[in-house]
């Protein structure tokens, strides 16, 4: 019987090869979306928790400044100032947000070393320490302190140390014990309450903005202590924060 012959492998037509090109093309497209849709995740997370750590940082730098603020060694010493709040606190300072200044009696100077100037029984003696918090041009909170032994007498040690960076806004209120029950009453801007004496706490209202326009432009709007924060319209993140802080210098 004869021997069959087996018919060839038929070749790709054009139009197959086309398809299956534009196949892998697709295919490839969707990998490197996928990659880069995972490196973006990626920093953002990233971003965001480096953004914690320094917001963290910022908040408790504040804090250890306004819980102490107003103590005083010796309550009982007249020569020992228990004013708490700066007279330099004030609204709408510089850019558009305000400014704290809180003080407080410490014989550890703005480095927190202990003062070198000692009393008579060899300790270090205490002097006022000055702390002032606001932003910069470059969108940065920041922090000034001054240490010296008299109001007229502060030198300044840190001068507008960055904190936290990518801050929009940095807005105020202070609650005042009016009926001296120990609770806040009321919350008001800088200088309007009735006694400075009375001030007891203070919430702290930040608005972070990221670098880069990562979303649709459109209007953010934000309530903050005491105001209304609008960010702008173009495309970036804004996140916006509120903090408590109780002055606890005074009851010591």
């Amino acid at each position: 019987m004869p021997r069959q012959n087996k018919p060839l492998a038929a070749g790709f037509s054009l139009m197959e090869l086309m398809v299956a090109l534009f196949l892998t093309a697709v295919m490839l497209l969707a990998m490197v979306q996928l990659v880069n849709a995972g490196a973006s995740t990626s920093r953002l997370q990233d971003e965001q928790a480096d953004l914690q750590d320094r917001l963290r940082f910022a908040a408790g730098s504040i804090l250890t400044a306004v819980s102490g603020a107003g103590f005083s060694p010796e309550p009982w010493n007249g020569a020992f100032d228990r004013a708490a709040i700066g007279a330099e606190s004030g609204d709408d300072v510089v850019f558009s947000s305000d400014r704290l200044v809180v003080r407080t009696w410490s014989d550890r100077n703005c480095f927190d070393s202990f003062n070198p100037d000692l009393d008579s029984s060899g300790q270090p003696r205490f002097y006022i320490r000055e702390s002032a918090f606001d932003l910069n041009g470059s969108n940065f909170l920041t922090r000034t302190c001054r240490y010296g032994p008299s109001p007229t007498g502060l030198v300044t040690q840190v001068r507008r140390q960055g904190l936290l960076a990518g801050v929009e806004a940095f807005h105020l209120l202070y609650g005042e014990d009016v009926n001296a029950d120990d609770d806040i009453d009321r919350w008001v801007r800088a200088g309007r309450w009735s006694d400075e004496r009375a001030i007891k706490g203070i919430r702290a209202g930040i608005v972070l903005v990221g670098e880069a326009s990562v979303t649709e432009p459109w209007a953010q709007s934000f309530e903050l202590p005491g105001t209304e924060h609008r960010g702008g319209r173009d495309g970036r993140l804004r996140h916006a924060v509120e903090l408590g802080y109780s002055i606890r210098g005074r009851s010591r």
